[in-house]
Order: C-alpha cells, then sequence, then structure tokens
C-alpha cells in the first residue's frame, strides 16, 4: 500500500489544506504513533505516522479507515508530504500515471448493502476476487445478473473499478468488508450463486478462513432454492476442510469435482496448472426456504461522556463473552477534551475494527459504519460500559 519514509517532518497547524486534502487535526498516543485526521472529497480516512527504530518515520494510510480507492490515499500523501515538507528517504506514492481521483458508481459502502440495498435481478456474490478475472467475465456473459464482488485488497479493488468504468459493465457492485460479516445482512433466498475461489488457505490460522459453520449456515440461509456456493482450490487441505463443514449439516447436496475447466481462469490458476497441481471444485446446493430478516442498523451512542475521565481510566484491555470480545488496543489524544480509541470487537473468529471517537463530551465509532450485527452488538454493550464507567 502506498506510504513514504522520512527523517523529518514539520511540526503543522491544524486544520490545514493542501491541494485537494484538508488536515483536520493530529492525535498521538503514548507509544508514539500519531494519526492525522483527513478529508479528500467526500472521503474521510486518517494518516498514521509511526516512528522506526532507526530515527525515521514511516507515513501510511490507517488500515482501519483507509479508503477503498487507491488514488485516494495517495494523493493524500503527497499532499502530506508537501504540507510537511519531508524528504522522502523511500516511497511509492508516485504513480506512473497522472492521478484520477474521483469517486466510483460502482462502489458502495457495506452500510448501503445493510440497508438501502434493492433489485429486482437475481444476485450473484464472488467473495475475494482477486484479479478479477471471473467476476468480470459472468459479469458479461449475464448482463441480467446483479453481482456483488468482494475484496479487501485495495488494488484489486481498484482494477475492478477501472476496468467497470472502461468496458461499460454497468451489473457491478463492489465492497471492502470481510464476506463473513457481509452475509448477515443479505435478505434471505436473494442470491443464485455464491463464489469463493482459492481462498486464503490459512494453514496455520485456520479460523481467519472464510468457511466456518456459520459462513456455510449464513450462505444457505441468502441462497435461493437451487442457489449454489461454489468452492474452487488448490489446496488440498482446504478442500477436506470445507467438505468436512458440509458434512456436518443435518441435510446437504454436496457435489465434488477435481481438474474442472473452466471458461476463464485466474493467472494463479494457469501457473498451478503448469505444475500439474490439483484444483478442486465443491458445490452445496441449498434445499431450504428461509424466514426473512430484518433491517441491519448502525451502532450509535447516545450519552456523552468526559474525554479526561476516559483517559484516566484507560489500559489496554480485552474483555470477553460467550463467543465475541472486545479488546482496547490504544489511546490518541487530540486535546484535553477529545482523543479516539482504536478497538477491535465482534464475534471470535471474525471481528471488526474501529475507533471510538470522543470530542467535546460526543461519542461516536469512526468509520460512522458499524452495523448491528447480533455480535457487534453484544460488543457494543461491553464498549459502552466501560466508556460510561460501569465495566466491572
Amino acid at each position: 500500500m502506498p506510504n513514504f519514509q522520512t527523517s523529518a517532518l514539520d511540526k503543522l497547524d491544524y486544520p490545514l489544506t493542501q491541494g485537494e486534502a484538508v488536515f483536520e487535526f493530529e492525535s498521538s498516543s503514548s507509544r508514539g504513533n500519531k494519526l492525522i485526521m483527513t478529508t479528500l472529497q467526500e472521503e474521510r480516512f486518517v494518516l498514521k505516522i509511526s516512528q522506526k527504530e532507526n530515527g525515521r518515520y514511516l507515513v501510511k494510510g490507517d488500515k482501519i479507515t483507509r479508503p477503498a480507492r487507491v488514488s485516494f490515499l495517495q494523493k493524500a500523501l503527497i499532499n502530506f508530504r508537501n504540507a510537511s515538507n519531508a524528504v522522502e528517504i523511500c516511497s511509492n506514492i508516485e504513480p506512473k500515471n497522472p492521478l484520477h481521483v474521483r469517486t466510483s458508481p460502482y462502489l458502495k459502502g457495506v452500510e448501503f448493502f445493510a440497508n438501502d440495498f434493492e433489485t429486482q435481478d437475481e444476485i450473484w456474490i464472488e467473495i475475494g476476487f482477486g484479479s478479477g478475472r471471473h467476476l468480470l467475465h459472468q459479469a458479461k456473459k449475464n448482463p441480467n445478473i446483479q453481482f456483488i464482488g468482494l475484496e479487501i485488497h485495495k488494488p484489486s479493488i481498484e482494477q475492478v473499478l477501472r476496468q467497470c468504468e472502461l468496458q461499460g459493465i454497468t451489473n457491478i457492485l463492489v465492497v471492502d468488508y470481510d464476506a463473513r460479516l457481509f452475509l448477515e445482512f443479505v435478505a434471505s433466498n436473494s442470491v443464485g450463486k455464491i463464489f469463493v475461489h482459492f481462498p486464503v488457505p490459512w494453514d496455520k490460522k485456520p479460523h481467519r478462513r472464510v468457511f466456518s459453520q456459520s459462513f456455510i449456515e449464513e450462505s444457505l440461509r441468502v441462497l435461493n432454492l437451487g442457489g449454489q456456493l461454489e468452492l474452487r482450490t488448490d489446496s488440498q487441505n482446504y478442500f477436506e476442510f470445507s467438505f468436512a463443514q458440509m458434512m456436518c449439516l443435518a441435510k446437504a447436496s454436496v457435489h465434488v469435482k477435481k481438474n474442472k475447466d473452466l471458461d476463464i481462469i485466474s493467472k494463479y490458476e494457469d501457473r498451478w496448472r503448469r505444475m500439474e497441481k490439483d484444483i478442486y471444485d465443491v458445490t452445496l446446493t441449498n434445499e431450504i426456504s428461509s424466514p426473512p430478516i430484518s433491517k441491519v442498523g448502525k451502532l450509535k451512542f447516545s450519552q456523552s461522556v468526559d474525554f479526561k475521565e476516559v483517559c484516566e481510566r484507560f489500559t489496554e484491555e480485552i474483555f470477553r463473552g460467550d463467543g465475541f470480545f472486545v479488546h482496547l488496543e490504544e489511546l490518541f489524544v487530540v486535546s484535553a477534551t477529545s482523543g479516539l480509541i482504536r478497538v477491535s470487537f465482534g464475534a471470535n473468529e471474525r471481528n471488526e475494527k474501529s475507533y471510538i471517537w470522543i470530542n467535546e463530551g460526543n461519542v461516536s465509532y469512526f468509520p460512522d459504519n458499524v452495523l448491528a450485527t447480533k455480535n457487534n452488538v453484544d460488543a457494543d454493550k461491553i464498549i459502552k460500559k466501560w466508556i460510561y464507567g460501569t465495566c466491572n
């Protein structure tokens, strides 16, 4: 991801406008890390400054808040470098081609899908679309299908958005979000196909895999009758693990193929075929009609709080509940009355990260897109108890 290193940064007076970016304020933690609240067009995100052991400063986009389009982050970093008179020691923020910083009609926030998304078309979902070859091919081949592509790798998102615009493909919507959480607010029996092609095997961290019992059950809920969940993997371990998960279902229609030919394959699959690696396809067909679900709102704070008192109580802590947790990670101070707390929370196997932003007594999540899923609601209760000083 875009970043640069420098040996020195000028102290800035905030708020500051430089080029297309507005740098609102700076916050600091006891660990020496700094956050710069940044707005570029309608995108609001955070730049992070950390000091390395060699005395250099590393300036990059904060992982929690960074925009899905890399060009926004590149432009903000260039503007910050210029404003702070930083002399780059190493950098990858200067693009080869001129930056065109603009929003895309094909990129949507997760809250759009939770509460505003409606379509009369059948929906197909691809999870982790990578280079986008398969997603783009399927969208062109099936113009009457509404495709939703999920990906957290920013350059891959940028690439697919660019191809949608260049090729005039209008039936793809892209979202930068964890697929394990995303399915929780997709309407029941509304999806024809879910593709999971070549997910990261996570052999040493199986809890990070997309496939789990809860993911499979949620997939069956959103699939229409006869809809299919399709796994394609070159990992025998992942194949065996996922197949075993499907066999735990009380009722299942599962088909397995080995080295199946597709109309379009990725560059990685080309490589694996040359290496004569086996490729496994597992297809689970839904035979269940599921009840509808309610729209999912966003979590909010309703009471004010004294930031000074919060600072006095803050220590890095972990709270655990039944299947969920809350981790208060790091406190960043802007002033005596405002600051941010970095926090991770939610289900043990699929958690979210956010900031709790306290500003003149007002409390909010940042980014303001924390959805009221079951595990998030449970975690939010713990967070509120701690924020308001009632947590034992």
